[in-house]
């Protein structure tokens, strides 16, 4: 009899010993608290079964699972003491996974070295396991226990399923405002969290509600305290406790609108020697196989594809690696807002091997919905500005002819539901993709931004006008924050957007600013 992942969560949520109450927070101290002004912080209540929550704490930035298969799952912690002094010496670190949060059936367990040169970061591969399934996980090291985490594996290759909860994200800056939308996030029990970028912002800026250890990322050292400081969130450790993640990485990962070695304002070798050090930092923070772990030059190999059954299939791309440099040259006094030409057929977003393997295997495990996740938004947008019109150079519009090629894969190979997935833009955006020539090709989903600004009244006015102007059917809010909140069945795509009432107020509530309905085998969204 076929199980549904629903089914399943309502299972999982009659252990109340696991269920997420945040409205009561424990504390633990830091060791580097008073070089900050923090003092204390907060612990999801949730995160019971810790031990030695002292000022030594080796899980300070808590625990993550990711990267599910039907057998396997990533489970991910790493080790800090201090969170911007790191131990000189390799760890050992036990990890392991039950069928409960008590852990009285334990099912897999090993050992991990957690090594200085790669951050003391821990990405266990336990094995073995049964297919789209809830379990509980933990590690041990320096004789402190960390919290629980409850992550869940994949379906089988086209096993049937009824239904998918999942949460998609981005632009999380840290320094302007809070995370309740993580809050919210956990408190609806999502099966899956998808991060489409921005987890960190790699300059601090003067204003806002918290701080970071320094004013811009520009090391190694500095990407890892900016990950470590925005790890400590106790609403964002929450998310990360409750359910898998898969993620991809934007721009502020490493430097802004940056695009391979190259940006706006970095060049040259310390451009490339930003972007390594981001790389680096970025897998030791998360939740990914290790064959994602950078290579010897450096690179990582970010793409990747996920398949829960028969019900969906995730294309998740790296839209920043493999790109070329903006359409126009940077030292032409650069701007964000561009008028010169973006079609040059030779340039690309995805790079030649990437575009392959997406042509290759797109569609291929015969799931109702096609989902291709990526970072920003496909729909275009124009800008008159003083009597020119102008485009966003650092999004699709900055490739046009690398977008035709995405949509004409798309036409050609003619997947079930195809339905694209971004951030980035600061904005909730809904609507039905077309090509140059005007053929329907997808439907879009632009997520919302977790707590970066996004631009006020003038923008939404200015907008909206544009998106009139076109006559197709659409959804745009920049003036709120938030996420968006999938429940997947086979005839339907049933969409919240979560909306932050005020993401500069820790405690902001959350609510459903509008909810879309993607049906099957239709464009468009009602």
């Amino acid at each position: 009899m076929n199980r549904s992942l629903a089914s399943n969560r309502r299972m999982d949520a009659m252990d109340q010993s696991f269920a997420p109450d945040i409205s009561r927070r424990g504390f633990f101290g830091l060791s580097a608290g008073g070089m900050l002004g923090l003092g204390t912080l907060a612990q999801p209540a949730f995160a019971k079964g810790a031990s030695g929550l002292g000022a030594d704490y080796p899980f300070k930035l808590g625990v993550a699972s990711g990267d599910p298969l039907p057998d396997s799952v990533i489970l991910w912690t790493r080790i800090a003491p201090d969170l911007f002094r790191p131990l000189a010496w390799p760890v050992e670190v036990q990890w392991e996974v039950a069928e409960d949060p008590a852990f009285t059936k334990i099912v897999r367990q090993g050992s991990e070295t957690a090594v200085p040169d790669w951050g003391h970061s821990v990405h266990a591969e336990p094995v073995g396991l049964a297919p789209n399934r809830a379990y509980y996980y933990r590690f041990h090291a320096l004789g402190a226990t960390s919290a629980v985490g409850r992550t869940r594996t994949a379906p089988l290759y086209g096993a049937a399923l009824d239904s998918l909860r999942f949460a998609v994200c981005s632009c999380q800056n840290y320094t302007r405002g809070f995370y309740a939308a993580y809050r919210d996030m956990a408190e609806q029990q999502p099966d899956l969290i998808i991060h489409v970028g921005d987890y960190i912002y790699e300059v601090a800026g003067q204003h806002g509600v918290r701080k970071m250890p320094v004013p811009e990322a520009l090391s190694l050292d500095d990407y890892r305290a900016y990950y470590a400081m925005t790890k400590t969130d106790p609403d964002l450790q929450a998310a990360h406790q409750l359910a898998p993640w898969l993620m991809i990485w934007d721009d502020h990962e490493t430097v802004n609108d940056y695009a391979g070695d190259t940006s706006p304002t970095v060049h040259g070798e310390a451009m490339h020697n930003r972007r390594i050090a981001s790389y680096r930092a970025y897998y030791e923070n998360m939740p990914l196989r290790r064959d994602a772990r950078p290579d010897a030059a450096g690179n990582m190999k970010l793409y990747r594809r996920a398949v829960y059954g028969n019900l969906a299939q995730f294309d998740l791309l790296d839209t920043r690696q493999y790109r070329s440099p903006h359409p126009c040259p940077y030292e032409d006094d650069y701007a964000p807002w561009a008028t010169c030409s973006p079609d040059d057929p030779s340039r690309t977003m995805l790079g030649s091997t990437q575009e392959e393997w997406l042509a290759r295997g797109l569609g291929m495990a015969g799931a109702r919905w096609s989902m291709i996740v990526q970072t920003t938004q496909m729909t275009p947008y124009f800008w008159e500005q003083d009597g020119k019109e102008t485009y966003r150079a650092d999004r699709w519009d900055g490739y046009t002819a690398a977008r035709e090629r995405l949509y004409d894969l798309i036409l050609r190979r003619a997947p079930s539901n195809p339905f694209l997935i971004g951030g980035d833009v600061h904005a909730f955006m809904a609507s039905a993709v077309h090509n140059l020539a005007g053929t329907p090709v997808a439907n879009e989903l632009v997520c919302g931004a977790i707590s970066s600004d996004g631009g006020g009244q003038d923008r939404y006015d200015r907008e909206t006008s544009y998106y009139n102007g076109t006559g197709k059917r659409y959804f745009f809010d920049n003036r709120q924050n938030g996420y968006a909140l999938c429940d997947v069945s086979a005839k339907r795509v049933d969409t919240q957007l979560r909306a932050v009432a005020d993401y500069t107020l820790e405690a902001s509530p959350v609510e459903t600013l509008r909810a879309l309905t993607y049906e099957d085998d239709a464009l468009g969204f009602a």
